[in-house]
C-alpha cells in the first residue's frame, strides 16, 4: 500500500507542475498588448489613450 501511495503522490506533483507550467505559458502569450505607432510596436500601458490599438 505505501509503494501505491508513493506512486500517486509523484504522479500528483508530476500533473500539479505541468499544470502551472502550462498556465503560465498560457498567460505569458497574451500578457502584454501593443500598439502600433508609424510601424513600430511598443507596449500599451494606458488602454483607454486614442493612441493605443491593440495587434491582433
Amino acid at each position: 500500500m505505501a509503494i501505491l501511495a508513493r506512486r500517486l503522490t509523484i504522479i500528483t506533483l508530476t500533473a500539479a507542475i505541468f499544470a502551472m507550467a502550462f498556465s503560465a505559458a498560457v498567460l505569458h502569450s497574451g500578457r502584454t498588448p501593443a500598439r502600433v505607432h508609424i510601424g513600430t510596436a511598443a507596449p500599451c500601458y494606458h488602454p483607454a489613450s486614442p493612441s493605443c490599438v491593440a495587434v491582433l
